[in-house]
């Protein structure tokens, strides 16, 4: 009885494995055709989330004028999809490391001789490329390359964004970080300025110390730049004048700095780090608050920045008014255009 049932199921299962044999096959051609295998992973039912946390960045902190050295970087998934390399044969979400401040330009780090004679995941000049195949959430990826150091001592910054091909770039997980090429002849303390001013990736020696401090508000932009001499060491969001009670355009200077200041005015608004730059009671400060709301003004005012909705002062996140409060003097220039 069960001979004669197994026997009347052999030709099921002949035509099953016969199946599978073929879709094998022609997986295995599709594969030598140049096609891409899809990896299993499910997306997620609330929508795919990408984001990344910098770990760690190992490098040498000072080299030798022409060494060969190597920088390896560790980046969190922190999202909800896989990460997979450009090596990888499965399709989905390619992860790589792309050059910023300038956005997509090439790297100064980048060494095309060292191609094939060091192992490194130079992609191109602007992309260095995963280690492993697939970075899982939750997950760390490595990032690994190799260069040579410029003949002559220097000190180089480099900022690095991660970026998922045709997708997007990770803003919030941008980092930076810099080596020092042989003895450079200059203080411990001006070199902590440079490196902390240096807003582009490239060499800090060219940074003019001495340079004009000077503030940039562009209307249109709902942007702040503060500059060193030509150099901007530092870009805001702000949030400026509302159409009724516009912020006045001109190049006025510093005239008062105060670590807290209340208005004058109904409803007497908070004003922290308060640097008045013309006469009226205009200032660049820290986001406002009142004294009997709770904190309500304050989160509303997070949410304006880039609105023009100001009674004509310059507001600024609050880490950004600390910093600037304590890089400004007395006198320098500040510039409002559209």
């Amino acid at each position: 009885m069960r001979f004669s049932r197994l026997f009347r199921l052999f030709p099921i299962v002949l035509v099953i494995f016969a199946s599978v044999i073929s879709c094998s096959v022609a997986f295995a051609d599709d594969m030598e055709s140049g096609e891409r295998e899809v990896c299993g992973f499910n997306f997620p039912e609330e929508g795919e989330s990408y984001d990344a946390e910098v770990v760690a960045v190992r490098r040498k902190l000072k080299i030798e004028p022409g060494e060969i050295f190597r920088v390896k970087v560790f980046i969190k998934n922190t999202g909800n999809m896989p990460w997979f390399s450009a090596e990888s044969e499965c399709l989905g979400p390619e992860m790589h490391l792309g050059t910023d401040k300038e956005r997509d330009r090439d790297s100064i780090f980048y060494s095309p001789e060292l191609l094939g004679v060091e192992e490194t995941n130079w992609e191109d000049s602007n992309r260095i490329g995963m280690d492993q195949l697939r970075i899982d959430p939750g997950q760390i990826a490595s990032f690994t390359f190799w260069s040579e150091a410029p003949d002559e001592p220097d000190v180089i910054k480099e900022y690095f964004t991660p970026i998922l091909s045709g997708i997007q770039w990770i803003d919030d997980a941008q980092f930076s970080f810099e080596i020092m090429v042989g003895d450079v002849d200059e203080s411990s303390e001006n070199l902590r300025k440079r490196l902390s001013y240096a807003f582009d990736s490239g060499s800090v020696m060219d940074m003019n110390l001495d340079g004009e401090r000077s503030v940039l508000v562009d209307l249109s932009e709902q942007m702040m730049y503060v500059k060193l001499g030509e150099d901007v060491i530092r870009e805001f969001r702000v949030s400026t004048g509302a159409s009724a009670t516009p912020t006045p355009v001109g190049t006025t200077y510093i005239s008062l700095k105060q670590e807290l200041r209340v208005g004058s005015k109904s409803p007497h608004y908070i004003m922290p780090y308060f640097q008045m730059f013309r006469a009226g009671g205009y200032g660049m400060h820290a986001l406002p608050s009142l004294g009997n709301d709770g904190g309500w003004f304050w989160t509303e005012a997070v949410s304006h920045l880039g609105i023009p909705v100001s009674h004509g002062c310059i507001r600024i996140g609050d880490d950004n008014a600390v910093w600037l409060f304590g890089f400004t003097e007395v006198g320098d220039k500040v510039v409002v255009q559209y």
